[in-house]
């Protein structure tokens, strides 16, 4: 609050908390009204935004117990106003109860949440019927992935010890199940998309999507999708590329979560290489240009148990790895342990190594250029891959834009400063 009043002297923040009620109740009140012919409107809304706000200023001489009686005199109103009109359906009374709460603590003080939370309200309101067709899209698979991402994420990671145990104090159970929270997460978002947009989509949408679902497991398809079409090939190599540039935009985002004063120093290095890549996907794109409407393959389950145990152990290895290379061979070894690591999964080792990074410990090498060389080295597997599994159109595409991407990864891994 003191740092709006900074922008704001002489101004008493009771009035400018009843001004942020009255908005709020407005805007919702207004979304309701234009929505359907509503009895509770733009302003009831406003009015019952403002009753919680009163309710709320007289707080130091009245206690709590008046915003209870508020909110009970208010649910006592809008139960007899459903009963005499025969009203169907509660959301927009779920709604006047939210507006309520929300008026009193803009008033109270909170004004930064209760402004998140009126626009948050407003949206879901607003969505109707893009969140219920969405909804009905769903299918019994669909609903027992985010079934499984809740077990993983609000019920096992709770429950871990947040403490480091094992050799070199490296492995901490909460904070590697956290990483795998985190991946599956940002894969689950993929998936979403990829649900959304349906089963046809250009090159350029299919290989962001297919960078935020699994790059590696993106190429194997299209891959084989071009064996079988050879016509494809040079689709193929479109969305391989763009979704090999897509692993720079999630190595950040691990980065800002765990490590941002890390993420700060990969930023410049991953934006350009990423540049260099999609410079790449529109050399592919000019060559298929009449031919950029293709089926996404269906991706496999981002939550299933058995693949988050897996980069969970294989989190724990390269940090045990990374710790006890750099303690018996030197920093130089840790290198090594990055390009092996990165052949088969990128988010392991960049977690890895920004665990180390955040944890204060002063690493001993680039942590940068480590993730960075993890990076090209599973770039280097997925220009291989494509080239023996796919098409020999795609294997010409690959070999060639692949030969550019190494060589201008590599003089960025030594060149840049």
């Amino acid at each position: 609050m003191a740092d709006v009043l900074a922008f704001a002297p002489g101004y008493d923040p009771r009035i400018i908390g009843l001004g942020i009620a009255l908005a709020i109740g407005f805007v919702i009140g207004l979304e309701r009204e234009w929505a359907e012919d509503k009895p509770v409107g733009v302003r009831s809304f406003a009015l019952i935004a403002a009753f919680g706000g009163l309710c709320a200023l007289l707080l130091p001489e009245t206690g709590g117990w008046l915003i209870a009686a508020g909110l009970l005199a208010l649910g006592a109103i809008l139960i007899l106003h459903v009963y005499r009109r025969k009203l169907e359906g509660i959301t927009t009374l779920v709604a006047a109860f939210i507006v309520y709460l929300l008026g009193a603590a803009a008033v109270a003080g909170y004004w930064l949440p209760s402004i998140v939370l009126g626009g948050a309200v407003m949206v879901l309101l607003h969505w109707k019927k893009p969140l219920h067709s969405w909804v009905d899209r769903l299918g019994d698979r669909d609903f027992e992935i985010i079934v499984r991402f809740v077990l993983i994420a609000l019920v096992i990671l709770p429950v871990l010890p947040d403490k480091d145990i094992g050799p070199y104090a490296a492995f901490n159970p909460f904070t590697a199940w956290f990483m795998v929270v985190l991946i599956v997460g940002i894969n689950l978002v993929g998936f979403i998309a990829f649900r959304l947009v349906g089963t046809s989509a250009g090159g350029w949408l299919a290989g962001l999507l297919g960078g935020l679902v699994s790059s590696t497991a993106t190429t194997i398809s299209y891959a084989g999708l071009s064996k079988r079409e050879p016509d494809l090939g040079p689709i193929a190599a479109l969305v391989i590329l763009v979704a090999s540039a897509v692993v720079y935009g999630r190595v950040l985002v691990e980065l800002v979560i765990v490590a941002p004063d890390l993420a700060t120093s990969m930023v410049g290095p991953a934006v350009t290489f990423t540049a260099i890549l999609l410079g790449l996907s529109a050399a592919a794109f000019r060559a298929v240009r009449s031919k950029t409407d293709t089926d996404l393959p269906e991706r496999e389950n981002p939550a299933r148990i058995s693949q988050a145990l897996v980069f969970a152990a294989l989190y724990v290895i390269i940090l045990f790895g990374v710790a006890a290379a750099r303690e018996l061979v030197g920093s130089e070894a840790v290198y090594a342990v990055a390009f092996i690591s990165g052949l088969t999964d990128v988010d392991a080792l960049t977690l890895s190594v920004a665990q180390l990074y955040s944890g204060g410990e002063t690493p001993g090498f680039d942590a940068w250029r480590v993730i960075f060389l993890a990076t090209l080295s599973n770039l280097l597997f997925k220009i291989v891959a494509a080239s023996f599994l796919g098409s020999p159109e795609l294997r010409k595409w690959m070999l060639g834009t692949g030969a550019v991407a190494m060589a201008a990864g590599i003089g960025v891994l030594l060149l840049w400063p």
